[in-house]
C-alpha cells in the first residue's frame, strides 16, 4: 500500500523534486490554487521581505507528495498538518514500515480550521442531511482525506457506508470535482484564498456545523487525536461563517531535512517572526499565526537551529 502511495505522490502529474542545493530556496506546497499554495506565496513574501532569503513555492499534487523530497534534502521546506507529518516522521499509518527519519519540525504555522462545505443552495443545511450525498473518497496522492472526513462524517454519528463514496486523487481535485458538481461536499479549509473562489464560483458556500452527536469529542479524538472541536465566531474576513459555527480544528507545520543549513533555517524563522503582517494580506486565515507561539512540544524533533531561535525568543527555556 505505502509503495502504491509513494510511486503516486512521487510520479502522478510529472512534478519533479527540486535540485539538492539549487538557488532559490524552495518550500513545498500542493498545487497552485491550492491552500498550501497560497500559505507558500504568504511565507515566501515574509521571508524575502525580512531576511536575505529567496524562497519560492515548489507545488506538488498534493503536500504528502514533498515528504520524500524534504526528507532527503531536495527540497529545503515542507508544509504538512500535524497529521500526516507526524505519520511520516514515526513510520505510522501509511508511512509504517517507510519512516522518513531526516524529517524536523520547523514551526507551528497556524492552527487549521475546517468544516464540510456544501453549496449554499443545495438545502443541505446539516451533516445529518449528507446521508446518501456524493462525498469525496479515496485520496491516493493525500495522506489525511479520508481521515478527516471520516472524523467529521463520525461526529454527527455518521460515516462513509452512510454516503456515496466518488473517488478522487487529492484536495485539488476535491475542489475542481465541487465546483463541477460531481460531489455535494468538500473539506471546506476556512478562511483561505482557494476556498473563498470555490464560494464564488458556486454562489456562496455554506460551513456546516460539526458536532451533533452526543458522542462527537470522544468519536474526533478516537479518530484523530490531534485534533478537537473548536466554536469559531463570525468574523468580516471569514466570508463563509455567518454564525458562531463549530469546525474542527488542528494545526499545520513548517518543517524541514535534519540536513538543511542552521542560517537557512534561522533566516526564514525571522522572516516569520518579523511577517505576520505581509502573510496576513495574502491569506486571511493567517491572522491565526501567533509569532511567539511558534514552538510546541508534540513529542516531534525540531532542526537544531529551530530550537536555538526559541530559545533565544524565550519560546523555549
Amino acid at each position: 500500500m505505502f509503495k502504491t502511495l509513494i510511486a503516486a505522490l512521487m510520479t502522478v502529474g510529472g512534478m519533479a523534486p527540486a535540485i539538492a542545493n539549487a538557488e532559490p530556496q524552495t518550500i513545498a506546497s500542493a498545487g497552485q490554487g491550492s491552500s498550501t499554495y497560497n500559505y507558500a506565496l504568504a511565507i515566501s513574501k515574509a521571508a524575502n521581505a525580512d531576511s536575505d532569503m529567496d524562497l519560492r513555492p515548489q507545488p506538488y499534487d498534493s503536500t504528502s507528495q514533498a515528504s520524500p523530497f524534504v526528507n532527503s534534502g531536495e527540497v529545503d521546506f515542507g508544509l504538512e498538518n500535524a497529521i500526516a507529518v507526524r505519520q511520516a516522521m514515526l513510520g505510522e499509518g501509511r508511512f509504517e514500515g517507510h519512516q522518513m527519519e531526516n524529517l524536523r519540525l520547523v514551526a507551528r504555522l497556524l492552527p487549521m480550521r475546517m468544516t464540510l462545505g456544501v453549496r449554499e443552495d443545495s438545502g443541505i443545511t446539516s451533516v445529518q442531511e449528507l446521508k446518501g450525498k456524493r462525498v469525496p473518497s479515496g485520496f491516493l496522492q493525500a495522506v489525511t482525506g479520508e481521515a478527516l472526513i471520516s472524523t467529521m462524517l463520525a461526529a454527527d454519528g455518521l460515516s462513509y457506508d452512510d454516503v456515496e463514496r466518488v473517488q478522487i486523487a487529492n484536495f485539488t481535485a476535491m475542489a475542481e470535482a465541487f465546483v463541477a458538481g460531481d460531489t455535494d461536499v468538500l473539506i471546506h479549509v476556512i478562511g483561505t484564498p482557494r476556498d473563498e473562489q470555490v464560494s464564488r464560483n458556486v454562489n456562496g458556500l455554506r460551513a456546516l456545523q460539526l458536532g451533533g452527536a452526543d458522542d462527537a469529542a470522544d468519536q474526533v479524538k478516537s479518530l484523530m487525536p490531534v485534533a478537537s472541536l473548536q466554536m469559531l465566531e463570525p468574523h468580516p474576513k471569514l466570508t463563509t461563517i455567518k454564525e458562531p459555527t463549530q469546525i474542527l480544528q488542528y494545526d499545520y507545520f513548517i518543517y524541514t531535512s535534519a540536513d538543511e543549513e542552521d542560517a537557512t533555517v534561522t533566516a526564514l524563522l525571522q522572516g516569520l517572526y518579523e511577517g505576520k503582517d505581509a502573510m496576513v494580506e495574502s491569506v486571511a486565515s493567517l491572522e491565526w499565526f501567533q509569532p511567539d507561539s511558534m514552538y510546541v512540544d508534540v513529542g516531534l524533533a525540531y532542526h537544531p537551529a529551530a530550537i536555538t531561535f526559541y530559545k533565544d525568543n524565550g519560546q523555549v527555556q
